[in-house]
């Protein structure tokens, strides 16, 4: 009898625990159609915005996501931007059926100003069906330039929430491809929920060309100075062709102070021994127009 009632209470164990877990996987569908936190911003220019950079990005859409609140209603959201090389991007973007639900997309389509150029609904977006490789999706592919539109967001209105549509189930569409009878299946209903999966697909179709402009030389130990009217002229920064690194400004004269810094430089490192670092600092000095800088190299150098 003792062996039998211990059993008993294990099984009665057993049992809770599997109620428990059911309980707990059934609450993790249950997808409420309200979002009740407070917007994150005020204005599109204070979003946060990922840039499109490789080949590919997978954004999840969830709780921890940013909150817009849009003119059609509120919605977790994710921002997008060109990286500054490009002047134009193919885009293809995809929202991932997931179970029983997913995330109805909306674009807009910002310029450099912040300002909606384009926006995108629903309908525009092609339904795929799932394949082997390939996952039930919301897609639709679009062009974003720098010129026109940097900058993009993919929300969801609050008009689909509580919506649902119903897709052909995977092995009714594999059944027609192959040409064979068409199996006995319930089509699944898809809701239209909060949150879900993102998948962009990018590439360039268009770079951006600039030219290198020569770097700022500043002695060691100064700060580069706001004010061009106090600033030594050695210091002037000087677009140049992107073939050159370096300008050549030995005809100009060296400020008094500049001078005698490099002078004391190029003797303390000489003094530790640092013959490398006293080259650089008199060949600085000789580009910035030092006229004593070698002459106080060689003497130590002797």
């Amino acid at each position: 009898m003792k062996i039998i009632k211990k059993r008993t209470v294990l099984i009665m164990a057993l049992l809770s625990v599997m109620g428990c877990s059911n309980t707990d996987i059934v609450s993790t569908n249950v997808i409420s159609p309200m979002i009740n936190q407070a917007a994150c911003c005020t204005s599109y220019s204070q979003f946060s915005w990922i840039p499109l950079q490789g080949t590919d990005i997978s954004v999840a859409i969830n709780t921890q996501s940013q909150i817009g609140q849009f003119p059609d209603g509120k919605s977790y959201f994710a921002g997008f931007s060109l990286p500054s090389h490009v002047e134009k991007m193919q885009v293809t973007l995809e929202s991932f059926i997931r179970g029983d639900h997913v995330f109805a997309p909306t674009v807009i389509l910002l310029n450099a100003d912040f300002q909606p150029v384009k926006i995108i609904d629903l309908n525009k977006f092609l339904l795929t069906s799932s394949h082997l490789l390939q996952r039930a999706a919301y897609q639709h592919t679009f062009t974003m330039t720098a010129k026109n539109t940097p900058y993009m967001v993919v929300y969801s209105p609050e008009k689909y929430r509580g919506e649902s549509i119903t897709i052909p189930h995977p092995e009714r569409v594999r059944a027609e491809e192959l040409g064979l009878p068409r199996p006995i299946v319930t089509d699944p209903e898809i809701k239209y929920a909060l949150t879900g999966q993102l998948h962009l697909a990018f590439k360039p179709t268009q770079l951006k060309s600039y030219q290198v402009s020569s770097p700022v030389l500043v002695p060691q130990g100064q700060t580069l100075i706001a004010d061009s009217s106090v600033m030594p002229k050695a210091v002037t920064t000087v677009p140049v062709p992107a073939a050159v690194s370096t300008v050549d400004v030995s005809n100009r004269a060296m400020l008094p102070e500049t001078e005698a810094f490099y002078n004391q430089q190029i003797t303390s490192a000489i003094k530790h021994k640092n013959i490398k670092k006293a080259l650089q600092l008199l060949n600085e000095a000789k580009r910035a127009g030092s006229t004593s800088a070698e002459t106080v190299f060689v003497e130590l150098v002797q």
